[in-house]
């Protein structure tokens, strides 16, 4: 138990420093917004198409076995013009969950990678857009039980899910989004679990910096 908490920790620690880092960025580019002003029209009507970079951190809350329980996401990518977005991402969750399904105390969580894409049916102006994220891939579901001396991959699942973003660019690098969506899984069997014990509905709250 000691252990799990430990881990707990380290990952609050992790997701701190990267808001923190977020945060930082985001004065910066707000700096570079407000000298805007002073430049000339040609560079404010820089063309928005080709390839440009993308990272993003995120979290939210998800109900799995019943338990509430706190996720991180990360994402590095590439914006194809206005329209499209795809990359890579990661998944862990920070606070473990209680596990009612086994007669003694057991906590698990989770760590999953993968890929996606992320669609933007909607614009309504430079810094509001709707957006639809789409996420495959795969990872491990890790218990602890009493008496072990920390978290143990015990079971290896696909993952994918699906959700609906409003998003606003606070300045013109950062940008911020809300949304939620539904989380499925495919293959965990270990532990008395089941796939409907962790498909879930899902909210998250998302920072971008874009090129």
């Amino acid at each position: 138990m000691l252990n799990g908490t430990k881990k707990r920790s380290r990952f609050t620690a992790k997701f701190a420093f990267a808001l923190a880092l977020v945060l930082s960025l985001s004065g910066t580019s707000f700096a570079e917004l407000a000298g805007m002003g002073d430049s000339n029209a040609p560079t404010e009507e820089k063309s928005e198409r080709g390839i440009k970079a993308l990272i993003g951190i995120g979290g939210g809350n998800s109900m799995i076995t019943d338990d509430g329980t706190i996720f991180m996401a990360l994402r590095i990518g590439l914006d194809f013009g206005k329209l499209l977005s795809a990359g890579m991402w990661y998944v862990t969750t920070i606070s473990d969950v209680r596990n009612y399904n086994v007669p003694q105390k057991q906590l698990v969580n989770y760590n999953s990678f993968g890929a996606f894409v992320e669609l933007f049916p909607l614009r309504f102006n430079e810094q509001m857009s709707v957006s639809v994220p789409i996420r495959v891939g795969g990872g491990a579901v890790n218990a602890l039980e009493n008496g072990d001396e920390g978290f143990e991959s015990e079971d290896y699942f696909f993952v994918a899910d699906m959700a609906v973003h409003f998003n606003y660019r606070i300045t013109r690098m950062l940008e911020v989004s809300i949304g939620g969506g539904y989380r499925m899984f495919a293959g965990i069997e270990e532990n008395n679990l089941e796939n409907m014990d962790f498909c879930t509905p899902f909210g998250e709250l998302r920072f971008t910096i874009r090129e």
